[in-house]
């Protein structure tokens, strides 16, 4: 496909953009003292680096009313924050990408217990307590108004101080500019309230003091949501009305349209599983308002140039956001003008090392390229060649084994990978075949291309053996042969027991053995959940789409809670429910006699019986080092384990070793 779109020059206001290409704003929570630090500048400059046109930095927030959800708020109305800009500016320089400055105040979702020394009223509309926390708010009075314009003002004028090129308000996902702009969280009745022109009066207000104080030739944006896709929010034809007022008083220089908030995330940062693309149709919505010369930046999951490209040439969008998609590959844009579209990483969209990890309150980072948050470690040009170079074995195909061959083979060793089955993958492979999960098979296949380019030896089909290791002469073996579930059925919740009594009464199977042969499941199937991930409810997902009825029963609090995190609760769910699951938090299998479970609730309260036959364990798991142990018997050479092999947990963890071993060989 034809790029060239996506290479051509941009000009926003007085500032011209080298290409097509934005890092918007995001959260990287690394900052230690509330001002952007050497995290968030490393983190940019290996993304300036690879090509990228434009950087958002992180929301700086305006006041100490309004300073985030997260613990390392940056706080840009502060004047230490000039010196941090000023080093940002210097260090993306000499790459020739722009920086514009997100200036933000979070409003209703806030956390007003985040800050030990500042527990404070959270600001909003209406007093309404948002989705996310409940949180009884205060309605914005005159002095607020006035405090928070000043911050506004004060926080634009540092960034242009520190000599970042532009700006950008932040009017979306329901922080506080937005959520006057909503219908649903603004009933005020003065000024402020009511009408399309009073809702946008604060936003109004706001730029035009920040253009005021900064001036016309330094550029301003605004981040705006046409859609929430809530049932009392702003939707289509109000945000059409909003745009187009708002424009209408010639303040900004370019609109960047995203949409949703945090009660529909799942549409904001959309996970696999929600269809690509869903909020471009807002932005060329947006194009046919402000015309031809006012840009517009499109936003969510654009994860690949070609999907980018088209919605230059297609007019959609002036300019594509590529978040995430760099968080996996930060060179993405180099490798496409080099023609080098195979080398590129691609994004599988899990939300588990970005997304999952924000709201977890971790830094962030990328489960398919842990470099990524990293960057003063792991950084471009830290992965050298290995002074002394030497045969590497690698026994295992799973995510960690690929890694690890991958970045030996890069440091110069000559590497072996040992797969016993016929295919690379292990148990993401397995991942991939959940419902709308297939992004997963992005993983594998990009691994696949770059184990071949860079020569590794890959052995599918053979079962390593101490023999056949040995045969090779290493100097250094990873075992990376990862785990197996147990079928006991014990859990150390409930460890005032072995296991489910009568378990081998009834056909027990693994996870993985449902996805190989769903068949032997029978047609009444209970699934006990004992992890808090996406996986109990994809397997019910899967199930119940070949026409079995099924249960899945957890003794956690929430069944796949952590689902909430990445941002798969608001569709996996609604869609599980809808297909007939039955979801069974609080409750345990008690017991199964004569094809029936037992399933009681785990405070001790009422049971149910459902028939069964078969019950699914998605529970504990145990190394798999049999092979590990014959070796370290027998060889004299380096031997390593990674991954499960070393301790069952996540992707995130095997692929983030795979590249600390390779590094370290």
């Amino acid at each position: 496909m034809n790029l060239d779109a996506l290479w051509q020059p941009l000009n926003i206001g007085s500032v011209t953009i080298k290409n097509r290409v934005a890092l918007t704003a995001h959260a990287l929570v690394g900052s230690l003292d509330n001002i952007l630090g050497q995290h968030n500048i490393d983190y940019y400059v290996e993304r300036a680096r690879g090509g990228v046109g434009l950087i958002l930095t992180e929301a700086q927030m305006v006041h100490s009313s309004g300073k985030g959800m997260v613990v390392s708020a940056q706080e840009g109305w502060r004047p230490e924050s000039i010196a941090a800009y000023r080093r940002l500016a210097e260090a993306v320089a000499p790459f020739g990408t722009k920086v514009f400055c997100e200036l933000g105040h979070m409003g209703p979702p806030d956390d007003n217990m985040m800050f030990l020394d500042n527990y404070r009223a959270i600001l909003s509309p209406s007093g309404i307590p948002p989705f996310s926390t409940s949180e009884m708010p205060k309605p914005m009075e005159p002095d607020d108004f006035e405090a928070l314009i000043a911050g506004f003002v004060r926080t634009a004028l540092n960034a242009k101080e520190g000599g970042l090129d532009g700006i950008e308000i932040h009017s979306a996902h329901g922080f506080l500019l937005s959520s006057f702009l909503s219908p649903g969280s603004n009933r005020r009745t003065d000024q402020y309230g009511g009408s399309t022109e009073n809702r946008c009066r604060f936003l109004i207000q706001v730029g035009q003091a920040v253009r005021s104080a900064v001036g016309d030739d330094f550029p301003m944006g605004v981040r705006l949501g046409l859609e929430e896709f809530t049932p009392d929010g702003i939707h289509e034809d109000e945000g059409r009305r909003i745009l187009e007022h708002v424009h209408g008083h010639g303040l900004f220089d370019y609109y960047s349209i995203s949409g949703a908030h945090l009660t529909s995330v799942h549409k904001q940062i959309s996970p696999m599983g929600v269809e690509a693309g869903l909020l471009q149709p807002y932005a060329a919505i947006a194009k046919t308002i402000v015309g031809p010369d006012t840009p517009v930046i499109t936003v969510n999951r654009i994860t690949n140039v070609e999907q980018a490209a088209e919605i230059i040439d297609d007019g959609v969008a002036d300019m594509v956001a590529m978040v995430r998609a760099h968080m996996a590959d930060p060179f993405l844009v180099t490798k496409a003008q080099q023609g080098a579209l195979d080398l590129i990483r691609e994004c599988v969209s899990c939300n588990q090392g970005c997304v999952g990890r924000l709201f977890k309150q971790r830094a962030i980072t990328c489960t398919i390229n842990p470099v990524a948050g990293r960057e003063a470690l792991w950084g471009d040009g830290t992965l050298t060649r290995a002074e002394q170079t030497q045969k590497v074995v690698v026994v295992g195909g799973g995510p960690a084994g690929l890694k690890v061959a991958e970045v030996a083979a890069t440091r110069g060793h000559e590497v072996v990978l040992f797969e016993r089955t016929p295919h690379l993958g292990g148990s993401i492979r397995y991942a991939a075949e959940l419902p709308y999960r297939d992004r997963w098979k992005l993983l594998i296949e990009g691994f696949d291309r770059s184990l071949k380019f860079l020569g590794v030896d890959i052995r599918l089909g053979i079962t390593a053996t101490v023999d056949a290791i040995l045969a090779e002469h290493p100097g250094v073996v990873i075992m990376a042969t990862g785990s197996v579930y147990d079928k006991t059925g014990f859990s150390s919740g409930l460890a005032f027991r072995e296991g489910i009594p009568g378990l081998d009464t009834v056909r027990t199977l693994t996870p993985i053995e449902a996805l190989d042969e769903p068949e032997a499941c029978g047609e009444r199937v209970v699934i006990v959940d004992d992890s808090v991930e996406y996986l109990g409810l994809g397997l019910a997902e899967f199930l119940t789409d070949l026409g079995k009825k099924v249960e899945i029963v957890s003794r956690h609090m929430a069944v796949g809670a952590d689902t909430a995190t990445t941002g798969d609760i608001g569709h996996l769910y609604p869609r599980v429910r809808s297909k007939g699951v039955e979801i069974t938090a609080q409750h345990y299998v008690a017991g199964i006699e004569h094809g029936v479970a037992t399933i009681s609730e785990v405070w001790g309260g009422k049971e149910h019986e459902v028939p069964i036959d078969s019950i699914v364990l998605n529970m504990q798991r145990f190394p798999e080092r049999t092979l590990y142990d014959h070796l370290s018997a027998d060889f004299s050479g380096v031997l390593h384990r990674i991954g499960d092999c070393m301790a069952p947990r996540h992707v995130d963890e095997a692929i983030y070793e795979g590249e600390k071993i390779g590094r370290a060989i």
